[in-house]
């Protein structure tokens, strides 16, 4: 299972090992974050993309910065641009730097964050 996997470092190259201290997916990577919802952030010749648990490359590494997977979404950015991605790759809405996604997918906006001082509370 992806969230059982976490990056270790081996000199100057990252990969996966299980809970068991396995290793899943060989050092090949320049910087790794951790598993969210099946896929990790890996960077690869100064760009970011994602991976899978079996450490193909889902998601090309084509990203300046690159943050996890919440809600189906990755905020990302590409040049100046930032925005969201799906687990696709696609950008499906490109944000200022400020916004945020709650924990039932909703987009919310630096200025509201600001408001409420707190993620707001899921409207479940």
């Amino acid at each position: 299972m992806a969230s059982d996997l976490r990056p270790f470092r081996d000199g100057n190259l990252w990969g996966f090992k299980d809970g068991g201290g396995n290793t899943v997916i060989v050092p090949k990577f320049d910087s790794a974050g951790s598993f969210s919802e099946g896929l990790a952030r890996v960077k690869v010749n100064g760009k970011w993309g994602f991976v899978n648990a079996e450490g193909q490359m889902i998601i090309e590494p084509l990203f300046d910065q690159a943050r996890f997977f919440q809600g189906g979404y990755a905020k990302v950015q590409q040049g100046k641009i930032w925005g969201y991605i799906d687990t696709g790759g696609l950008f499906v809405e490109k944000l200022d730097a400020g916004a945020f996604v709650d924990k039932t997918g909703e987009f919310i906006s630096e200025k509201d964050y600001k408001k409420w001082g707190k993620m707001p509370r899921s409207k479940e």
